[in-house]
């Protein structure tokens, strides 16, 4: 996921160049630590947690919507997106990128973590109910 982060910085960038705006930032992460912070749970082990001010939950959750946000500003700035629609941006980011499949894979992982929160958080705020059937972990 951090190889698909960092191909995807310049364009984020220009979003925010853009715009003059982003709406990432509420982890207070940079995207490559998200990354790293998201991708360590894979494990099912609490990473160092970066910030002593709020539960590493709620941490994990604001992580999680902070990269796709950064996802989705990145995807709008190229060429032909300018006008991407919420379900054209849904779709690539759930289907067609690594970081969809991380997060797919760290909820199914984040069910049974220990961790104070994170069975909530994964089980009804990490994937949208409307993607719960898309993960390659769900059951027909």
């Amino acid at each position: 996921m951090q190889g698909e982060i960092g191909q995807l910085r310049t364009w984020y960038d220009l979003a925010v160049t853009r715009r003059g705006r982003t709406t990432v930032g509420v982890s207070k992460l940079t995207p490559e630590e998200m990354g790293a912070f998201i991708g360590a749970f894979l494990d099912n082990h609490a990473p160092p947690h970066p910030r002593s001010d709020i539960p590493i939950a709620a941490l994990f959750r604001f992580a999680v919507e902070d990269l796709k946000a950064y996802y989705c500003e990145a995807l709008a700035a190229q060429p032909g997106q300018s006008a991407v629609d919420s379900t054209t941006l849904a779709d690539w980011f759930w289907r067609d990128t690594t970081a969809g499949r991380v997060l797919f894979a760290v909820q199914e992982v984040c069910k049974q973590n220990e961790v104070p929160g994170m069975q909530v958080v994964a089980s009804s705020l990490l994937i949208p109910r409307a993607r719960s059937a898309e993960s390659p972990f769900a059951k027909a």
